[in-house]
């Protein structure tokens, strides 16, 4: 199976939905080499206000429209570790029960894969067009289905070499020149990884809009942590959750 780490992609402004990712991390996750934590450089200063620690927190570069730049750094998560896997987790997913690297690959340490068809939507695969218009080619499911999403190192060049063929330019610069909602990262990797590695990995059929929330309870940080939330922290046991009602709405300066 090799070396596995989490690696999460944050932004101050969902610091204190990170904090509540990393206790449940903390709680419920096993068998992972290492956390790694990447937040724009910007950010940094407001870490320890919010008591962020992680086995390693890298700094990557501030984007004008984050939503984009937090995709960027996602498809470039090889070059912030050296873990044969990486598994994604997003700051407002909090893992709920027991997790270690095998329940999220097979005997033969492929990566478990969910995919949901494009008609088990009322109006469609949400991130169709965008993935379609990055692979240059018909995309027929959404790929986006659960948390963590693992991928192989070496895919990520993978992707990257694609869009130099394709768009002739780099990644970076493809997404961060697309629209709001413009792309989706883990589409991407989903859709490439459908078509040309098809044999790496262990597809699954989840036919339902809904999140998979087998390992992670999945929330909205858009949403904020209200009452209802924070309450519902506290259920899942987040030693963090204990003051997070106190704090649910106050403004970060």
């Amino acid at each position: 199976m090799g070396s596995v780490d989490i690696v999460i992609r944050s932004h101050a402004k969902d610091f204190a939905w990170l904090r509540h990712c990393l206790a449940g991390v903390r709680r419920w996750c096993t068998g992972f080499r290492q956390v790694v934590v990447v937040v724009p450089g910007k950010c940094e200063r407001r870490l320890a206000r919010y008591g962020i620690e992680a086995d390693r927190i890298v700094l990557c570069p501030d984007y004008a429209d984050d939503y984009l730049g937090q995709q960027v750094t996602k498809t470039l998560a090889d070059t912030f570790t050296d873990a044969d896997h990486i598994a994604h987790l997003d700051s407002d997913s909090v893992v709920r029960r027991p997790l270690t690297p095998a329940d999220l690959m097979d005997d033969a340490g492929r990566p478990h894969l969910l995919y949901t068809p494009g008609t088990d939507f009322r109006r469609g695969a949400p991130w169709q067009a965008a993935t379609e218009r990055f692979l240059a080619r018909p995309v027929t499911c959404d790929y986006m289905r659960r948390q963590p999403l693992v991928y192989p190192r070496w895919i990520y060049p993978e992707l990257r070499e694609h869009a130099v063929r394709q768009h002739g330019m780099q990644l970076a610069e493809y997404i961060v020149a697309q629209p709001p909602l413009g792309f989706s990262e883990f589409n991407a990797l989903g859709a490439y990884a459908h078509e040309h590695h098809h044999d790496a990995f262990s597809w699954h059929l989840h036919p339902s809009p809904a999140y998979d929330e087998t390992w992670t309870r999945v929330f909205w940080s858009w949403a904020g942590i209200t009452p209802a939330v924070a309450r519902e922290l506290r259920v899942l046991g987040l030693p963090s959750a204990a003051t997070e009602e106190k704090d649910a709405f106050t403004a970060d300066p």
